[in-house]
């Protein structure tokens, strides 16, 4: 009896930690940022797009990138290296959001939109399609 509970605790373990992601996959896909502790002022286009263990994408100015894990439905990103153009009415969003998104602990997915929830704050993308301005 006792062997048998072990063996199930085991089972159960090892199942939710191999657990696929929340609601689907993340990675190739291009996300735009809509919600950030709030909406997203009109006009400012934040993406991401995770691919191979890699986040790229373009913050309210500069390009960016950072490393990141998965794991079931928790997610983990690196330090966030980005260009460093200027852009004095962005850099407040820009700096922001390149704070936020390596405190991410989780995510999940439901229809065409990914939430992440992150250390204090959340953000949430939704699927679209890269414009020329973007690659």
């Amino acid at each position: 009896m006792k062997q048998t509970f072990f063996l199930a605790i085991v089972l159960a373990f090892t199942l939710t930690s191999c657990a696929p992601p929340v609601g689907g996959p993340i990675e190739d896909t291009f996300w735009k940022l809509t919600y950030m502790n709030g909406e997203i002022p009109e006009g400012v286009e934040v993406s991401a797009v995770f691919k191979e263990g890699k986040i790229t994408g373009k913050g309210a100015c500069n390009r960016y990138f950072a490393d990141y894990e998965i794991d079931g439905g928790t997610l983990k990103v690196g330090p966030v290296g980005a260009t460093k153009m200027m852009c004095p009415e962005q850099a407040t969003l820009e700096d922001q959001y390149f704070g936020i998104l390596p405190k991410a602990l989780a995510f999940s997915v439901k229809g065409e939109t990914l939430s992440v929830q992150c250390e204090g704050a959340k953000l949430r993308f939704v699927k679209g399609e890269e414009s020329p301005l973007e690659r």
